[in-house]
């Protein structure tokens, strides 16, 4: 049985063990919330990505959609109209870029941006990092 109901999205298992909190700048309050989200429980706090951008923004959305798409059960890319805007409310409830609130108004413009380049292979070594340092394949 997968778990459910984070905004409609079911998430691949996780192990604590396995996620290398150092690549994602995790700390164990990130892991614990990261933890209760693909097991579908609130998370407590607002789970901190704070993997910085050349842009020197306060944080990366590519690099967050990225790390969705590989955790999402069947993945983000190329979402219809309705779950693009359950992907944005998941985004704004449970993530933050090192404490700075995620501007929602960005979050479409970025997300047709991801998958062009996704589309490209503009993200795949981006890709394979994330997937080795949650420990998934």
């Amino acid at each position: 049985m997968f778990k459910n109901n984070v905004q409609g999205f079911s998430f691949l298992p996780l192990s604590p063990s396995r996620i290398d909190t150092v690549f994602f700048g995790f700390d164990s309050n990130d892991v614990e919330n990261l933890l209760r989200l693909v097991n579908g429980l609130p998370t407590e706090q607002k789970i901190v990505i704070r993997e910085t951008p050349k842009n020197k923004q306060s944080g990366n959305i590519r690099f967050l959609f990225t790390f969705l798409d590989l955790i999402v059960r069947g993945g983000i890319f190329r979402m219809d109209t309705k779950p693009k805007e359950a992907l944005n409310m998941l985004i704004s409830e449970r993530f933050t870029f090192q404490n700075t609130e995620i501007n929602p108004s960005t979050l479409p413009s970025s997300y047709s941006k991801w998958c062009s380049a996704t589309h490209e292979g503009n993200y795949d070594d981006v890709r394979k990092d994330i997937s080795k340092a949650l420990g998934i394949s």
